[in-house]
């Protein structure tokens, strides 16, 4: 009896981490904002917060992240308007959710920092809003709804 309380215990386990194995995504970006947000008593940049949106992706997606020095330092190569490949880990969190983890932009590395609190990223998924088949305005979605997620599925949160 213990023997199989042992295995149904791990068979659950094994299960549960199975359904949370991360996923690699790659995705095209355009850039938006490169702002320094510390120097050093150089003038060299020490953090950025790198703007850019995922113009592929239905609705509105835009995410800034912060980097480091070295992060600060490639990325001072591009401008508003590039287009750029971004490298990124959908991951599960243990605080319940999906969520997604930009490792580099462009050919720069960037490490993400745990205790970040100034990344973040607005995901809207909008569309018309019509009533008796006249467009009267349009609606947007927080969450991302399955039009989204089809396309671009480092959004899925649940």
């Amino acid at each position: 009896m213990r023997a199989r309380t042992v295995l149904v215990a791990a068979a659950v386990a094994l299960l549960a981490t199975a359904c949370h194995r991360p996923k690699h995504y790659d995705a095209n970006v355009q850039v938006a904002r490169i702002s320094v947000v510390s120097k050093d008593e150089t003038g060299k940049p020490i953090t950025v917060d790198f703007e850019y949106s995922f113009f592929e992706c239905p609705g509105t997606q835009i995410e800034v992240i912060r980097g480091d020095a070295a992060f600060a330092a490639c990325v001072a190569k591009y401008k508003v308007g590039d287009k750029l490949n971004v490298s990124l880990d959908h991951q599960w969190n243990p605080e319940g959710h999906w969520e997604w983890v930009v490792r580099q932009v462009g050919d720069c590395t960037r490490v993400p920092d745990p205790n970040d609190e100034a990344s973040f990223a607005l995901v809207r998924e909008c569309e018309d809003w019509v009533v008796n088949g006249s467009r009267v305005g349009f609606q947007c979605r927080y969450k991302p709804e399955k039009a989204l997620v089809d396309k671009c599925p480092w959004f899925r949160r649940h």
